[in-house]
């Protein structure tokens, strides 16, 4: 199995699609508890606020933790299907709705966590390319058991790779 950890922008119908697949040194329960369950998602994330089951609305605080704060995207829960698949409506300010699916398996010894993020604008993809390379990074160094290390280094790291044409 081949895993890509800068993951593709592939254009589709309703968008662009950035996708990324990922091992993870864990176990497949507790790589879905680290995506999906509030306190650990907010160690590598950022705090969620909600109603965190199918037909529910959730709230995803990615910078400051304050209620409707410009960095906060928000969503209802599409799917879930625990502990394989999650997907949610995403809605960012000044962006148009997308949506996010996530899909884990188990790999070996480890787990592997699928990313998409499904409907965006090209110029919007580029930089969620960026932003979830990032984000993934965090959620590597958590799951491993590392500090987990700033989310703005490492997405001024990854950034221009995402910008090349």
């Amino acid at each position: 199995m081949t895993t890509d950890v800068w993951g593709v922008l592939r254009p589709s119908a309703t968008g662009v699609t950035v996708r990324f697949e990922r091992q993870y040194a864990t176990t497949s329960d507790d790589l879905w508890s680290s995506v999906t369950e509030p306190d650990r998602l907010a160690r590598w994330l950022g705090p969620v606020y909600g109603d965190l089951r199918v037909g529910g609305r959730y709230e995803l605080r990615m910078g400051d933790d304050v209620d409707g704060s410009p960095e906060n995207a928000v969503g209802e829960v599409l799917e879930c299907d625990p502990p394989h698949r999650l997907l949610v409506g995403w809605r960012f300010p000044g962006e148009d709705e997308s949506r996010v699916a996530l899909e884990i398996r188990a790999d070996g010894d480890g787990a592997v966590l699928v990313l998409e993020h499904l409907d965006l604008a090209e110029a919007a993809a580029r930089g969620y390319g960026g932003g979830w390379h990032a984000s993934l990074d965090q959620l590597d160094d958590y799951a491993a058991g590392r500090p987990v290390r700033p989310w703005q280094e490492l997405f001024d790291a990854a950034l221009p790779r995402y910008q090349e044409a």
